[in-house]
């Protein structure tokens, strides 16, 4: 698709502003229930936080992120005579994973969701947060495990993993590496790992996980401090 067919599919998206207020609260790694309109944009943002990714599997919605503000605008395509719910999960760049169900309705107007991620760090905390940068982490799905229905099954696989070993503790002091726990489903193994700075510190890419079986890798801080440590989950074939 070259650009102008894309400039004609979303360049609407900043021309209607948002009429009402979408107020979710949830817990990390917890999920949202969000309403579209039909015939108007919908913007979802994330307090404190930029949208990194969306993984979805089919959709009846066209999609744009704001490399600006990190916010996602929606505008439905489908069918108006069929609304039907879809899920997915909201990635950001602070390496937190949300669950959403989108119901597209056709009483609504232009609508901006706020998310508010309990516990999530304000903008100018997270800067000055331990190491001195802000958490950069996120999901990384390996190439060619992206489609047909697979990505939603990653992303619940290293969920169930984080929700099970990791909730709200801190990453030990180990070797860069180690494992702490494995977790096997669906024919998957999702395993825990601990990422460490080292003496000198690190900047961890989930690529560094990768290996032969490698089919997703979330890792909760990219940029690590002298002697810091984060969690690391790498979704494997089993």
């Amino acid at each position: 698709m070259n650009k102008l067919i894309l400039v004609a599919c979303f360049g609407v998206f900043f021309t209607s502003p948002a009429t009402a207020e979408q107020k979710l609260s949830v817990d990390p790694n917890g999920t949202v229930k969000i309403a579209a309109s039909v015939n108007d944009v919908t913007r979802i943002t994330v307090l404190g936080d930029r949208i990194r990714r969306i993984i979805k599997d089919e959709t009846s919605f066209q999609e744009m992120n704001d490399e600006t503000t990190g916010d996602i605008f929606l505008r439905y395509a489908g069918p108006k005579d069929k609304l039907v719910p879809e899920t997915g999960y909201i990635i950001t760049e602070a390496g937190t994973t949300i669950g959403y169900e989108i119901t597209p309705k056709a009483n609504l107007d232009a609508e901006t969701v706020v998310i508010n991620v309990k516990g999530q760090l304000a903008p100018q905390e997270s800067r000055t947060s331990a190491g001195g940068s802000a958490p950069t982490g996120g999901f990384e799905l390996a190439a060619g495990e992206a489609g047909g229905g697979y990505a939603s099954q990653l992303v619940a696989v290293a969920k169930a993993a984080i929700d099970k070993h990791i909730g709200g503790k801190a990453a030990p002091n180990r070797g860069h590496g180690t494992v702490i726990a494995s977790e096997t489903s669906s024919g998957m193994r999702a395993r825990v790992l601990v990422a460490s700075g080292g003496s000198k510190g690190k900047y961890v890419r989930p690529q560094d996980f990768y290996n032969s079986k490698t089919l997703a890798v979330w890792v909760q801080r990219n940029s690590l401090a002298p002697r810091q440590s984060a969690w690391v989950i790498v979704v494997e074939k089993h």
